[in-house]
């Protein structure tokens, strides 16, 4: 059996992988890079060495796992792609999104290859999706068969259970242990797990002593009912699938439980809005706390497009949840940026993680006072708000995931999806905890027999 990471750099990018078993070959995932443009920014698919795949996986709908799924799909017309119903209509909204940026891009950064595809191919490729429940088991060729587990990340998302050659090989995906909000922790096997791939994105950020969701939870709450009453404008940078929907179901238990006091406004993005949207219609198709809310109703909120942005005025008491998360040049976020963040008046608030090249990152490790270039077409910035960070992330944290590895005790770990320090800081105590473990760090497109 064969593993093969068709991913460009070992980093958090474009994550895809290719698993062989016997007969068969199966792509694992399909994403595309946050930071790069054009064919940079998507998977190997060179290294499929035209010989396409029987069946591919989609874990979840985050881009950095679905946006080459298009792409992937042309390397083998005709094999199935298997998800959850959750998934699917996640990722039919976030493809379609996609193809909306890559238009812009083409006509603001010079890239005639852009859109990589267009919104008929996505309409297309949906007739080959798959839907599968929790649980079901498919077969992914002569060779291999999948069953899917509820990986506690965002709706829909999953681990899998891939057996072959008389072998368990378990894939994380993305995958959370904790309860969040909305999402519940992850429920994944544990026994006779031959072969694990595991994500490793919080190797590198230890937890500090006593530390944990739910006091992360009250201090963010704390620190916004302190920045709503000093009567500034409150910038959330955030993701809008996943981070967003979370966001509203803490701000809507805050409110309810009366840990979040006064009226203030409320701004989320279009995309936000339209896959809030969808998981209010999914929301009995998944593992999920409050089952029964309708995020889209839970607080008054106002919505806001690209166009209206540049435009939008800057009101006290008010909290701008919009995306990117990482500030990514063009996303509201960052046209929305410089009016807060040179504001002494204003706060503003990051929830999760931030890629330390990306303007997000620049921006948390600028200090008071300093300029920070967020975009390279503009003038840099110079923060002087108050900015506070909280760890309300959908990842496991490092403790958590080295918990299931010595619970697992498996022949082999394949460490993926992590930043070169978070990957080595596995690698390094993985075997403390499991000595009969090999670890394997799969380079980009070198097989590795597993």
């Amino acid at each position: 059996m064969q593993f093969t990471n068709l991913t460009r750099a070992e980093e958090i990018g474009a994550n895809c992988y290719l698993l062989e078993s016997g007969k068969s070959r199966v792509l694992l995932d399909a994403g595309m890079h946050p930071r790069e443009v054009g064919s940079l920014a998507t998977p190997d698919f060179s290294l499929l060495e035209g010989r396409g795949f029987d069946a591919m996986v989609l874990t979840h709908a985050h881009q950095d796992h679905v946006g080459c799924l298009p792409l992937a799909m042309r390397q083998a017309p005709g094999a199935p792609v298997y998800m959850t119903e959750a998934t699917s209509g996640l990722s039919e909204v976030m493809l379609h999104n996609s193809v909306n940026v890559m238009m812009r891009q083409r006509e603001e950064v010079g890239a005639p290859d852009l859109p990589l595809f267009s919104h008929r191919e996505i309409e297309n490729a949906m007739d080959r999706w798959e839907v599968v429940r929790l649980g079901g088991k498919f077969a992914l060729g002569e060779d291999i068969t999948g069953e899917f587990f509820d990986a506690g990340h965002i709706l829909g998302s999953t681990g899998i259970l891939l057996r072959a050659e008389g072998k368990r090989v378990f894939y994380t995906g993305d995958v959370n242990f904790e309860d969040q909000t909305l999402m519940r922790g992850a429920k994944f096997p544990a026994e006779d797990i031959d072969v694990l791939i595991m994500e490793t994105t919080r190797g590198d950020s230890p937890v500090p002593e006593g530390m944990t969701r739910k006091t992360e939870e009250e201090r963010f709450i704390r620190t916004l009912q302190g920045a709503l009453d000093a009567g500034g404008p409150v910038l959330i940078p955030v993701f809008a699938l996943g981070k967003t929907q979370e966001l509203l179901a803490l701000l809507y238990e805050s409110k309810k439980s009366g840990a979040l006091r006064g009226g203030f406004g409320l701004y989320v993005g279009g995309l936000s809005a339209k896959i809030t949207a969808v998981t209010d219609r999914l929301r009995g198709s998944a593992p999920r706390g409050h089952g029964d809310l309708k995020l889209a109703e839970c607080l008054p909120m106002e919505v806001v497009g690209g166009r209206d942005i540049a435009q939008l005025p800057v009101l006290p008491r008010t909290v701008y949840a919009i995306s990117s998360g990482m500030m990514t040049e063009n996303t509201l976020s960052n046209v929305l940026a410089p009016k807060i963040l040179e504001n002494p008046a204003a706060h503003c608030m990051f929830v999760g993680y931030s890629d330390p090249k990306s303007p997000a990152g620049r921006l948390r490790a600028a200090r008071e006072g300093e300029e920070v270039s967020l975009d390279p077409r503009r003038r840099p910035v110079r923060r002087r708000c108050k900015l506070d960070e909280f760890t309300l992330s959908a990842h496991a944290t490092r403790g958590g995931l080295l918990d299931y590895v010595k619970r697992v005790q498996p022949k082999k770990l394949v460490l993926v999806h992590g930043d070169p320090p978070a990957v080595a800081w596995f690698a390094r105590e993985v075997p403390k905890v499991s000595p009969q473990t090999e670890v394997v760090i799969p380079a980009p497109g070198v097989p590795v027999e597993v």
